[in-house]
């Protein structure tokens, strides 16, 4: 059995995890050009830049050739939806809920009448962002808000807005990603045509701590999930959690299927609000595997037939992990 997943993020470890839950299973990952080759799947395709179309061919020449039993795009899904592809295409949801999730501001506006809602507006430009501030000041004068792109993965783009932050803060403590109010709007000023690069969301910041659900589904119903606290290198992995019947809620609203990440943080009041659904398996989704959590292991299992959604288990996890670094000699393959 093979199976192939496109320009996705953190695939090598997904992979190498899948293949030690069973063997004989064979994991093929795709990446752009310039991007860093890891150990862990059966082979690393590099993926040419191509077209739409030209793309679509190439992929379909690849699964042929190769004979790619499953092919799982994180990337350019839209063209694999109704198309004739020559094997199994897995896609976590209809392309319309996607593109819902894909959109923070549509996927928060779907919340609007849940607990869980987190207030959301949206602006265009540097003027429509000085509007939406005034009226967030004058809403939550206790509470710095929070800027970051409508689509995006990560964090990237992701600011909190402070009056009374040091001019330099946000670039002498980056991390933090806490800039000045005016410095934040004045390089948006600085735009030509007074525009963004790309939408932005405003909402109030929350200040934590963050959860992260790792949930395996099968068409709206969760089999199995890990839920992971995150306190900077830390992270408390949890078979068993309070936001569970939030997350089933939200995995059989939008009838999610397969490895998804839902994320949640807390507020200053004590509840919790959804951030995002990410429909592709988050970074961290390994981190429970060598302590039995198998939940990259079982999807593979069910990618592949192995499994049944009945045979999939339900751990009983409750853990703290540290993460670290370690380092690695490059030589060999700069040398190649």
């Amino acid at each position: 059995m093979r199976i192939w997943f496109n320009r996705g993020f953190s695939l090598a470890p997904i992979a190498k995890a899948m293949m030690i839950a069973d063997p004989s299973l064979e994991v093929i990952v795709s990446i752009g050009a310039g991007m860093p080759v890891y150990a862990g799947p059966t082979q690393t395709w590099i993926e040419p830049k191509l077209d739409d179309q030209a793309y679509f061919d190439w992929v379909c020449s690849q699964i042929t050739e190769h004979e790619i039993d499953v092919f799982v795009p994180t990337s350019r899904r839209h063209l694999f939806v109704s198309a004739a592809v020559p094997c199994t295409v897995h896609l976590p949801a209809d392309i319309a809920t996607l593109d819902l999730l894909e959109d923070k501001y549509l996927f928060a506006m779907e919340l609007a009448d849940e607990e869980i809602h987190l207030p959301t507006a949206s602006a265009q430009t540097k003027d429509e962002l000085v509007v939406l501030l005034a009226k967030f000041r004058a809403a939550y004068p206790d509470i710095d808000p929070c800027v970051k792109p409508r689509t995006g993965v990560n964090g990237h783009g992701f600011w909190t807005l402070s009056k009374t932050a040091a001019p330099l803060a946000h670039l002498m403590d980056p991390d933090t990603r806490r800039i000045r109010e005016d410095l934040f709007l004045a390089a948006l000023a600085a735009e030509e045509n007074d525009r963004m690069l790309r939408p932005l969301i405003l909402m109030p910041f929350l200040p934590g701590p963050e959860v992260s659900f790792d949930v395996l589904a099968h068409h709206g119903r969760i089999l199995k999930y890990v839920a992971r606290t995150k306190d900077g290198t830390r992270q408390r992995l949890q078979t068993s959690h309070p936001l569970e019947k939030a997350t089933s809620m939200l995995v059989n609203r939008f009838s999610l299927h397969g490895i998804i990440n839902v994320q949640f943080r807390r507020a200053d009041d004590g509840s919790w609000k959804a951030l995002e659904i990410n429909t592709r398996p988050a970074g961290g989704s390994v981190y429970g595997e060598p302590f039995g959590t198998h939940l990259l292991g079982d999807w593979g299992g069910l990618l592949s037939g192995r499994l049944t959604p009945e045979q999939v288990s339900r751990p009983n996890i409750d853990l703290d992990l540290e993460m670290s670094t370690t380092l690695r000699n490059l030589s060999s393959q700069l040398a190649a």
